[in-house]
């Protein structure tokens, strides 16, 4: 029986077509909120110090009343508070799901909308491409090790590694020259 990941709903959500969830039950829908949450988290996280500082952050010192003062009475605490840069990122799961999605991109392919869309959802279109950049199938490494297979036989079976490395690199690259003959060509 198949069963749905968090991956699988969050990639569902990140497709302009499908995003609503419609097939899936409330808390199915929460839960992938949540994960799609947590992975922005992650992502803001790890590209927040780059791209607000591009330098380490500094540790503040912080005096004797600072250390034992409670963050929830003073609401001017910069360090309790969010910065309106990091709250609007955080943001963005609620934004997508509210606006309107145009024709052009109600298509199969969702790469195009987070392409087109990188500027106003950074942190979502650098998820939606992690998750969509998952291989959904492993057909195509089981071909190259059955072809490996083929090629180091009982008579071939001192072929050097670089050498197996060098066929099946150059059978990939004849089955691509078969398929579309400008491959390298095209800019």
């Amino acid at each position: 029986m198949f069963t749905f990941d968090d991956r699988h709903l969050a990639a569902a959500i990140l497709h302009p077509v499908y995003r609503r969830l419609t097939f899936a039950t409330s808390y199915s829908k929460n839960f992938a909120h949540l994960y799609i949450r947590e992975q922005l988290n992650d992502i803001l996280g790890l590209n927040q110090q780059q791209a607000i500082n591009d330098e380490p952050v500094k540790k503040k010192h912080k005096s004797i009343e600072d250390q034992f003062a409670d963050p929830d009475d003073d609401i001017t605490n910069k360090d309790a508070m969010t910065t309106p840069a990091v709250q609007s990122k955080t943001d963005e799961l609620e934004r997508y799901l509210r606006m309107n999605i145009e024709d052009v991109y109600k298509n199969p392919n969702p790469l195009n909308f987070w392409r087109d869309h990188q500027k106003k959802f950074p942190g979502l279109s650098l998820l939606a491409r992690r998750l969509y950049s998952i291989p959904v199938s492993s057909a195509g490494v089981e071909r190259q090790f059955c072809f490996a297979g083929l090629t180091i036989s009982q008579r071939r079976s001192c072929l050097d590694p670089d050498t197996v490395n060098d066929v099946l690199f150059v059978r990939s690259i004849k089955k691509v020259f078969q398929l579309e003959s400008d491959f390298f060509t095209k800019c």
